[in-house]
């Protein structure tokens, strides 16, 4: 089947539809997207809170997390103008006035450890007014959930890291962040069976057989499935990937636009230093022909003492 035949069918797939042709896509990824899906995920989890202080119960045990409010999906964060904007997938707080954001990353984009340090940043810059005293700042998780290992197949389920002291292991920063990577790739380390079970769910494997029924991965899958035979999410999921997609064109454009401001730039510093270094050769030719009109002077002055010289010594005889 050529290109243009392949367009023609998703033409007519989406003219069945009745959905924007540019939108095929999308739908399609709707049709079969899982607890995986970033904008599913947070569809789910905040509009079914008791599932998602489950999930947090589950990957947090050492929080004796109770409760949980305010789950929001898709929060903005742009603190300036011109500064790199955070929407996080999903972010509550817990009875402890902790401040939970929980993501889910699906690409290895090799960028989670710093990434990680920019989301829990930007969440502290929204957490004070001003004049308030840091000591205000209260605690803040975030929480990573990967298909992969990305920390170089060490094989843990779960990877949690807080400051400490270098020169002392026991000494703690006690800065109140706690950074937590779930990796569905993993197979070492406690953690319950109900994770394990979700865990095989984010990697894709949603064979029933896996759980049991009522289990915590059946009622996750099951709201899913709910999920994606609701009209209105999709739409706004196929406007939420359209708008994704045009703002990586827009940052793939920015990028090509920088590399060629970049080029500019770099051709402009060679035409300056080819100007310089002409200038450089001219006035080094001038020198030289200053030099070369001074020689031929002072030859043209040795000439005509040499005449002189030899008159003289002809009127002496």
């Amino acid at each position: 089947m050529n290109k243009n035949t392949t367009t023609s069918t998703n033409e007519n797939n989406a003219a069945e539809r009745n959905v924007p042709f540019e939108y095929e896509n999308a739908y399609e990824e709707w049709s079969t997207a899982g607890i995986g899906n970033a904008f599913l995920f947070g569809k789910v989890m905040t509009s079914n809170p008791n599932l998602l202080l489950e999930l947090l119960q589950y990957s947090l045990p050492e929080f004796h997390i109770k409760q949980i409010e305010n789950p929001v999906k898709e929060a903005d964060i742009k603190l300036s103008f011109d500064a790199h904007g955070v929407r996080l997938d999903v972010i509550t707080t817990d009875d402890q006035g902790r401040r939970i954001d929980v993501e889910m990353q699906m690409r290895d984009e090799k960028n989670i450890p710093r990434r990680m340090r920019y989301y829990e940043g930007s969440i502290d810059q929204t957490a004070l007014e001003k004049g308030q005293n840091y000591s205000r700042l209260g605690d803040v998780v975030i929480l990573f959930i990967t298909p992969f290992d990305p920390f170089d197949a060490h094989g843990n389920y779960k990877y949690t890291f807080r400051n400490t002291c270098q020169e002392d292991k026991d000494l703690v920063l006690d800065d109140g962040v706690t950074k937590v990577v779930l990796n569905a790739a993993g197979h070492k380390g406690d953690i319950t069976q109900e994770l394990k079970e979700f865990l095989q769910l984010v990697a894709g494997n949603v064979d029933p057989k896996h759980y049991a029924e009522g289990s915590f991965a059946d009622r996750v899958q099951r709201q899913v499935h709910i999920a994606r035979r609701n009209a209105r999410w999709r739409k706004e999921y196929m406007d939420w990937e359209m708008m994704m997609r045009n703002e990586r064109e827009k940052g793939r454009e920015e990028g090509r636009e920088e590399g060629r401001m970049e080029e500019r730039a770099k051709t402009e510093e060679q035409r300056k230093r080819a100007e310089a270094e002409k200038e450089r050769a001219e006035a080094e030719k001038e020198r030289a022909e200053a030099e070369k009109e001074r020689a031929d002077a002072a030859e043209e002055r040795l000439r005509r003492l040499e005449e002189q010289l030899a008159l003289l010594e002809k009127g002496a005889l």
